[in-house]
């Protein structure tokens, strides 16, 4: 019971703090260029993205996918040409496990998911996508599992991202592909990210697992997208 009112009682020092009394010239500055900041000050915690919070997203938006699947379209179309037929696959990060359905009837592709949200994975096994629910950089997988790993719009959401560029590696073959997207950090404001990736972050992020074959900058619409092409080194 103490601990409950503490708890609410620092949500409510934080929400006086953030909401109007710290500028917003401060706010939209940490949000650019320290985003768990401003996360700690925007609500209450350093990282808002738990399985509570995207349970409740998923069933918001509903199970279809978010409108963000539509408007990436050419991300996944790319990320399916990559893909070797026939590749045993994990979406780290799948949703309701939109690519992995593509992946699995276009390139008849043996497609695995994780994710934080009960509500996606429990849609993708509707729809006959083994998945397992687990937050990064936990994946509960054996090592050296898969041909190819997927991780698209994900990493901006995780605290630990060189931990889950370290676990990916670690459940992909040696030799295998791994395909990772991010949002553009220089033009990203979105407020649930807690990092922003530039070409040259991003880069620095995978080198320590992967050959960078290459990263190219996919612009949609108002979207500008990192896209890496990695490969698990020998």
């Amino acid at each position: 019971m103490k601990t409950t009112v503490l708890k609410n009682t620092v949500h409510r020092m934080v929400g006086f703090v953030a909401r109007p009394h710290v500028p917003w010239l401060i706010m939209e500055w940490l949000n650019i260029h320290w985003p768990r900041g401003y996360h700690f000050l925007r609500f209450g915690t350093w990282n808002l993205n738990s399985a509570q919070h995207w349970d409740s997203a998923w069933t918001r938006h509903g199970q279809d996918g978010f409108r963000a699947s539509e408007e990436l379209s050419t991300i996944r179309h790319r990320i399916i040409e990559l893909v070797p037929p026939k590749a045993v696959v994990l979406d780290a990060g799948c949703g309701v496990g939109e690519l992995l359905a593509l992946l699995k009837k276009e390139k008849e592709c043996r497609c695995f998911g994780l994710d934080i949200s009960l509500v996606a994975v429990g849609k993708a096994r509707q729809d006959r996508i083994p998945g397992c629910v687990s937050a990064l950089p936990a994946i509960p997988y054996a090592s050296k599992t898969f041909d190819a790993v997927v991780c698209t719009e994900t990493l901006e959401h995780i605290t630990n991202t060189n931990e889950t560029v370290a676990e990916i590696a670690r459940v992909v073959r040696p030799g295998g592909i791994v395909i990772i997207s991010v949002p553009h950090g220089t033009v990203d404001r979105e407020e649930v990210h807690v990092h922003r990736f530039t070409v040259k972050r991003f880069k620095k992020t995978l080198l320590p697992y992967f050959h960078v074959d290459n990263i190219d900058v996919i612009v949609e619409g108002t979207n500008q997208t990192l896209l890496a092409r990695t490969t698990r080194y020998q």
